[in-house]
């Protein structure tokens, strides 16, 4: 249903940004350095803490909990990809052998399993495809907004296909494949369908970039600058990894698109929540080794000298969204701003940055309902869902693992909105083990593949 923007309800409003992988250990130094000044005052105007996450630190899951305040066990979003059985809706979870058991490894070594699967699927017997919405078991606190009379729009999140029903509108992350694929594949990709003709304005899908915009993140000149600027996410179906800058740039061009579009849906929705979610993974999963080059064996001066602050201008270019978003959308509510975890350097190459330890991620609360410069203890990211319905003036439900964050919450706010709990808000059985196809499988479980996340 979409808002008159003229009505104000004065119900409380929560402008909730994910950060995929954002760190302190590299944003406190350049928040020091005074060069995310929107990230600075909005710590300045509430409270910042690190948000301790767990093992092993799989986005899917990670952020599942942040979204629904439960474990793994409860919501049943278990790793990124599933493998479909010829002629069964019904698949099985693609477990990472991190996530195996002791037990399950010796058998896995044993009968040679990771062999027999990764032959299985190259013959085309049995197809690996990536989880879909449907899988989780519980509500998201968008479900939960919804249910409770409050209109919530989400941009971009992770595992948002196929897009879900709230009051407001729901724009998953398949959206922005219409960079590289037809627009025919776009079945179910928002909610109402009719978002989908309302944003697609806003791909840049000629992909054509400026000097400058490619020189905010690499040090480039000549052909290597040319050919980054001109390169087209246009071959369909993908049949080879895209290289590091290729891959930053389709990031930047999602980044570019998601942010105009959360300016525009919230003009047209006034969403009491509004969600989007941003990543800096990519860049420090690819980048790191230029960023810290001492943790890695003879790397190049000169790749050091194009990519070196690459992560760090990656930052840069999220503290400006945020400052943009926050500007548009913030509406006198309060600004939630999380990270599934942190990262640090691996030592190794492709992948020079890894999460693998599970470090902290990233919390900041700010706003009138935050009370400046308090103390958060033991913050995690089973609290996020809890704390942001507190912050709405909603209920949170016993049967959530995590806890509100009342340290952060300023005694007026607290006294108009205290806190208050229900036993449950399930209403009825949801999510099932059954793959959802689409035409874009392919391209998915090709980008998960750029990142090192899945065979």
């Amino acid at each position: 249903m979409k808002a008159d923007r003229g009505k104000q309800d004065g119900l409380p409003r929560v402008l909730f940004i994910g950060i995929d992988s954002a760190t302190w250990y590299v944003m406190g130094p350049l928040v020091r350095a005074g060069r995310l000044p929107h990230f600075a005052q909005l710590m300045a105007e509430g409270v910042a803490a690190p948000l301790k996450t767990f093992y092993p630190t799989l986005s899917p899951l990670v952020w599942s909990t942040i979204s629904t305040g439960k474990s793994p066990e409860k919501h049943g979003v278990k790793s990124f990809s599933a493998l479909k059985l010829p002629g069964l809706r019904r698949v099985l979870y693609d477990y990472r052998w991190e996530q195996l058991s002791p037990f399950s490894r010796l058998l896995h070594r044993a009968l040679r399993l990771s062999w027999w699967k990764r032959q299985l699927v190259e013959r085309g017997i049995i197809k690996r495809i990536p989880l879909t919405s449907n899988f989780r078991r519980c509500k998201g606190v968008w479900n939960i907004a919804s249910d409770e009379g409050r209109r919530a729009g989400f941009i971009g999140w992770w595992n948002s296909w196929p897009a879900e029903v709230v009051d407001g509108f729901w724009v998953s992350q398949y959206v922005e494949l219409l960079l590289s694929t037809p627009p025919e594949s776009m079945d179910r990709a928002t909610y109402p369908a009719e978002v989908l003709d309302d944003v697609v304005p806003y791909l840049r899908t000629d992909e054509l970039l400026t000097q400058e915009e490619v020189r905010r993140f690499f040090n480039l000149d000549g052909e290597e600058l040319e050919s980054l600027m001109t390169f087209h996410h246009d071959e369909f179906p993908i049949t080879s990894n895209y290289t590091p800058l290729q891959f930053l740039k389709l990031e930047y061009l999602c980044h570019e698109f998601r942010r105009q579009v959360a300016r525009h849906l919230y003009r047209t929705y006034d969403p009491h929540l509004l969600g989007i979610f941003l990543s800096v993974d990519p860049a420090q999963h690819f980048f790191w080794h230029c960023l810290e080059p001492e943790y890695f064996d003879q790397i190049p001066d000169e790749e050091i000298a194009k990519y070196g602050k690459t992560i760090e201008n990656w930052y840069v270019y999220l503290d400006e969204i945020v400052g943009q978003l926050v500007d548009h959308c913030r509406n006198g509510g309060t600004v939630v701003i999380v990270s599934d975890h942190g990262h640090g350097p691996s030592g190794t190459l492709p992948w020079s940055g890894q999460h693998d330890n599970a470090p902290d991620g990233i919390l900041i609360l700010s706003g009138e309902a935050i009370a400046r410069e308090a103390q958060i203890k033991d913050a995690s990211v089973y609290d996020i869902t809890p704390t942001i319905l507190a912050l709405m003036g909603l209920p949170i439900g016993r049967d959530m693992d995590g806890r509100v964050l009342s340290e952060a919450l300023s005694p007026a706010f607290l006294r108009d909105y205290p806190v208050q709990y229900v036993d449950t808000h399930e209403t009825r059985e949801r999510g099932n083990v059954q793959s959802v196809e689409s035409s874009v499988d392919d391209v998915v479980m090709q980008r998960l593949r750029d990142l090192g996340y899945v065979e």
